[in-house]
């Protein structure tokens, strides 16, 4: 059993050793334990005031598929597969919600399946929380190991993604979280002061010799800049979009309901690809928030955490424009995270 830095993931790691799925202790406050949407041993972990839930789903990868306020889930389902597990479709399938791979250019890899979606251990250690653990991934040696910690006040999400390198070598990877939500609402994020890309974001463009980010001059029939606001609506034919943002928030508004994702920025750090810190993408069917870890050496042993923080802000009007939604940044709380040096 490898000896993990900190006194937490210790815990995990040691606590699945000793106490095997289905011999654990009663669960703690505000964490419920059964079926959902097909799914058994799944996770709910619920705010003290009954508006805020979050499931997570062990036996899918230690994916978020619920992070619901009034009973509206803000991440897109996919009914199609639920209750699928990869027992029952090795080729694998498409599941909506939140999940974390490791990158660079690692995602949807067939190998990979059993960190994307096969069954992760977990641990319900205290009050709304619970933890998660992937098996050993084959191809890059290390194992992900995720916390989610639902605030009882306020029903913000702390997440928390972590990557061990089990090798006898170094490793250079990143974390990249995709996650899923329904079409038809609007993409928020705060363009740069300083970017690589002369326009502060970048729009993938498709060629017969290629596909390439243009920062440029991008254009999208879809996408709106008020000032340092980049707005996109998720409808119209296929796309994507991205910025180094450093900072440290990008936001889905849909509805009365303004999911916020605020997440750790490494000022002058070495991100992968593009540089982009944020990714959005989207079609007819799903809005895709994608968030990136700066690409980090580890050592033979050693671990490297990236940090979320998620909330739901009702508003009191719905959102139907692109000002509306411009309006709606407004409303936006103060990031808990203070940017990386």
């Amino acid at each position: 059993m490898i000896c993990l830095p900190t006194t937490g993931w210790r815990a995990l790691a040691l606590a699945l050793v000793l106490f095997p799925i289905g011999l654990r202790a009663a669960l703690p406050a505000g964490v419920n334990q059964g079926e959902f949407l097909g799914w058994t041993n799944a996770l709910s972990l619920r705010d003290d005031h009954g508006k805020t839930m979050a499931v997570v789903v062990p036996g899918i990868g230690g994916r978020v598929v619920q992070y619901s306020r009034g009973g509206v889930n803000v991440l897109l389902e996919n009914p199609d597969t639920n209750g699928k597990t990869l027992a029952q479709l090795p080729g694998g399938f498409w599941v909506g919600g939140y999940q974390c791979d490791f990158g660079p250019g690692l995602l949807g890899a067939p190998e990979r399946q059993a960190v994307w979606l096969g069954p992760h251990e977990f641990l319900t250690p205290r009050d709304q929380t619970v933890e998660t653990a992937s098996p050993l991934d084959v191809v890059t040696g290390l194992r992900m190991l995720k916390s989610f910690t639902l605030d009882p006040d306020t029903g913000a999400l702390g997440v928390v993604q972590r990557m061990v390198n089990l090798t006898p070598n170094d490793a250079r990877h990143c974390l990249h979280d995709r996650t899923l939500c329904p079409a038809g609402g609007y993409f928020l994020a705060p363009l740069p002061r300083q970017s690589r890309h002369r326009a502060g974001w970048s729009v993938l463009r498709v060629t017969p010799e290629g596909s390439y980010f243009d920062g440029e001059q991008p254009t999208a029939n879809n996408v709106r800049v008020f000032g340092d606001l980049l707005v996109a609506q998720a409808a119209g034919a296929p796309g994507k979009l991205g910025t180094d943002t450093e900072a440290g928030w990008v936001a889905y508004v849909r509805g009365r309901l303004l999911f916020v994702k605020f997440f750790q920025v490494w000022r002058r750090a070495a991100y992968a690809g593009e540089g982009h810190t944020t990714e959005f993408s989207w079609n007819d069917r799903m809005a895709a928030l994608e968030l990136f870890s700066p690409v980090t050496t580890l050592p033979p042993g050693q671990a490297f955490d990236f940090a979320e923080f998620w909330q739901i802000i009702q508003l009191k009007n719905e959102v139907m424009t692109f000002d509306d939604a411009r309006a709606a940044a407004k409303k936006m709380p103060d990031s808990p995270f203070v940017p990386k040096k």
